[in-house]
């Protein structure tokens, strides 16, 4: 049988002093608002381990798109340049996941999307699921060392000023599964869609969009588009499978938001919603996370302009640089649900989203 200690706070740690399990007052103190490596939990300072910072977006994919230089833009309307996008991290943590996790996602991905999917069909779906998980927890943690307000007389506020961290509790003790080798239920594999991207000329070959609320991703990388979300237990799959077959070819960037908008709805107004809990199965002594799921997959009452505001939240900087002859083309009609760009007036994909425009100029 093995021997673990527990904390008064309820964290948990094996024999050799790794931390399995983050209580929730240990991971918002050491983890959230602290500076300690955000897989293990050692401190910097005094310092426990060598220290490197880890990329958010993996550095692989910085190279392969040639965006190390290129900036994101943050909610306080800051830019960052991508190869200083980081989050405290151990040396020994920063080698793992790159051994353990980036290695196999880069291979597969630099292979295309056929080659992604052939993983899939041969290792499943979690680590790639995970993956996105990982990298949506390094976001929304990157936001506890920014400023809410560039302007100092606003307040000294952090960006997750105003978060719920018990939203990134559970993708936090997920991740660190990978490393731990706590055992992960199938029931809390979330929804996870890989889809075929649009590429031309005109278009960026990189995307990223999360919503913290909803815990939703999309992450593109080149032809391939990777959408999660990390805490429904695949709710929102079942209830998008109708248009999930009626996606007939590749989706522009546009058409990719607008699935990510759905995806998020779906999430916001699951009426009963899984509940995930780290235990300790008696009769072996290891440790596993568990899903108790609802009995029923409803949806609670919901309007078009839901979706449309939702929509235009995630599309609404593609809108004005868009030209298009169609006259229902406008703000007023994205938010109130009435316009979208994944499928026609007769329920049929749109192959054509963001095609180039010829434009009459007589």
């Amino acid at each position: 049988m093995k021997t673990y200690l527990r904390h008064t706070d309820g964290s948990v740690e094996d024999n050799e002093g790794r931390i399995l399990f983050f209580s929730m007052d240990r991971f918002v103190s050491d983890i959230c608002e602290g500076d300690c490596c955000f897989m293990c939990g050692a401190s910097p300072s005094p310092k426990e381990k060598e220290f490197n910072e880890e990329h958010i977006i993996p550095k692989w994919v910085l190279r392969k798109l040639d965006i190390y230089k290129l900036s994101i833009t943050l909610p306080n309307g800051a830019k960052i340049r991508y190869d200083q996008y980081t989050v405290p991290c151990c040396k020994e943590c920063n080698s793992f996941l790159g051994s353990e996790v980036e290695n196999d996602i880069r291979a597969a991905v630099n292979g295309g999307l056929d080659s992604v999917n052939a993983y899939i069909l041969e290792n499943g779906p979690w680590k790639i699921f995970l993956w996105l998980s990982l990298i949506f927890f390094k976001t929304h943690l990157k936001d506890s060392y920014l400023r809410k307000h560039l302007d100092k007389r606003k307040g000294d506020e952090s960006i997750s000023s105003d978060y719920d961290w018990g939203l990134l509790h559970h993708i936090h003790c997920m991740i660190r599964a990978i490393q731990t080798g706590i055992s992960i239920s199938n029931e809390c594999l979330g929804t996870t869609f890989v889809l075929p991207a649009k590429t031309a000329d005109h278009l960026d070959t990189y995307d990223y969009r999360d919503v913290y609320a909803a815990n939703t991703i999309l992450l593109r990388i080149d032809d391939i588009a990777f959408l999660a979300v990390l805490d429904d237990s695949c709710a929102a799959m079942n209830l998008f499978s109708e248009h999930f077959n009626r996606l007939t070819g590749p989706l522009s960037p546009i058409q990719l938001r607008e699935v990510l908008s759905h995806l998020t709805l779906l999430n916001y107004k699951l009426k009963y919603r899984p509940s995930y809990h780290t235990k300790l199965d008696a009769s072996t002594g290891d440790l596993f996370i568990a899903a108790e799921l609802p009995e029923s997959i409803e949806l609670e009452e919901h309007t078009r302009d839901e979706l449309g505001e939702i929509l235009y939240a995630n599309i609404s900087e593609y809108v004005d640089k868009m030209p298009s002859p169609d006259i229902n083309f406008t703000k007023e009609n994205i938010l109130n649900g009435r316009y979208h760009f994944l499928f026609d007036e007769n329920e049929k994909f749109m192959s054509n989203s963001m095609d180039l425009i010829e434009m009459n100029t007589n």
